[in-house]
């Protein structure tokens, strides 16, 4: 995946925010790739990418996200960033 631009579009925005502290725990900067291979599927689609949409990502993968629970402000955040791409693939 990593010579796909959107997989690692993706990938940096959500390792820049590094949700469940793994990278900071010396985790390897793949960490979350399966994470973030499903929010790509959710940029190549065609429904509105919301806080809900990417939360049921990480609950679905953690069992239930600490970054979903206490950072709501931030999933929403990534949220914006993500449904902004979709927009653009769209157009």
């Amino acid at each position: 995946m990593d010579d796909d631009p959107l997989f690692e579009s993706v990938r940096q925005i959500i390792n820049l925010r590094d949700p469940e502290g793994l990278l900071e725990a010396g985790a390897p900067l793949d960490e979350y790739d399966s994470e973030v291979k499903d929010l790509v599927v959710l940029v190549r689609g065609k429904e509105v990418i919301t806080a809900d949409s990417v939360a049921a990502v990480f609950d679905r993968w953690f069992g239930g996200s600490f970054w979903t629970a206490h950072r709501p402000t931030e999933v929403d955040q990534v949220a914006t960033e993500l449904e902004s791409m979709r927009r653009r693939l769209q157009s």
